[in-house]
């Protein structure tokens, strides 16, 4: 098949293209490189430096694929707290441009980088794809928005789609500016011996799981995924926030001292997937251990001097 992904230059995404060139498929990257970098992009796509507000760029970029991955996005809570309406606008109307340019075009089938923020505070331990969704900030809303547009465009116009609902997805490449995703923040930190941030005296319980497991994700939900569909992408455990500390000061083989960052809005106290649906529908299990994972992201960070200067 050729996919055409959107993002692929940034931290999921370049996983998500590696991925899908592994399995044989052809791949045309879309992105304007504001939150990705050229470097991640794999050598073996087409690359294609514009933005989604760019209409009649992206309806000849997109021409002739088969399926798109949407991972393109305004994806910074705080940033979305801060400036909401710019969030919302550039999230959703970007959005929409890309499912007209599928509609036009006739491409079949999208799957979507949806978020378990759409679920906000549900009490349930762990969040089933079902539960009612409160999203706790316009990030959250945005993606929610999205997912409605998806239903909107499968029941109207015969679009398979697909959304995945990330947990903490964290592992190498996470250079996303400014530095907001706790396991990049820390790990650079610890390499760089400077103190680390640690908000809610990282009681909160959250589901982390890592990007090569989530790329897996995608390219099942290409491959065998058809009508509307929605799937919690995540490990399946709870880990507070201060184990996944340790964790990271294990990987790096050091400590530093610990900042009490104080409460933060947006976030949840609890955040855990409940996973089975996909296993059972998709066959989908993640394959690397919390260890495993914070192991290979040390490796990357010690090995790419150049990503521990992106603070």
């Amino acid at each position: 098949m050729k996919i055409f992904i959107t993002g692929g230059a940034g931290f999921i995404g370049s996983h998500v293209t590696n991925k899908i060139l592994d399995a044989g498929h052809e791949v045309t990257v879309y992105d304007d490189l504001s939150k990705g970098y050229l470097e991640y992009v794999d050598k073996r796509a087409r690359f294609v430096k514009a933005d989604l507000a760019d209409f009649k760029t992206l309806m000849k970029a997109i021409s002739g694929h088969d399926a798109v991955i949407h991972l393109a996005a305004e994806s910074i809570i705080k940033a979305s707290i801060d400036n909401p309406k710019t969030h919302l606008e550039k999230n959703i109307n970007n959005a929409i441009n890309l499912l007209e340019a599928i509609r036009l075009n006739g491409v079949n089938k999208i799957v979507f980088s949806s978020s378990a923020a759409v679920y906000g505070e549900t009490g349930q331990k762990p969040v089933k794809e079902d539960a009612k969704k409160s999203p706790l900030q316009p990030y959250g809303a945005s993606k929610y928005a999205i997912e409605v547009l998806l239903s909107a465009y499968h029941h109207s116009f015969g679009i398979s789609s697909t959304s995945l609902r990330y947990f903490n997805v964290y592992g190498p490449r996470d250079d996303q500016l400014p530095v907001t995703r706790a396991v990049p923040n820390w790990f650079k930190a610890t390499l760089t011996s400077r103190p680390v941030v640690l908000n809610w005296a990282g009681k909160q319980l959250r589901d982390y799981i890592f990007v090569k497991d989530v790329a897996s994700a995608h390219l099942l939900a290409l491959e065998k995924c058809g009508g509307l569909n929605n799937y919690n992408i995540g490990s399946g455990s709870g880990h507070t926030m201060i184990d996944i500390l340790e964790s990271v000061f294990k990987a790096a083989g050091k400590r530093v001292p610990v900042k009490d960052g104080g409460e933060r809005s947006g976030d949840p106290s609890r955040l855990v997937a409940d996973v089975r649906k996909i296993r059972k529908e998709l066959g989908w299990i993640p394959k690397y251990s919390l260890e495993q994972g914070m192991e290979e992201t040390f490796i990357f960070y010690k090995t790419h001097p150049q990503s521990l200067k992106r603070i």
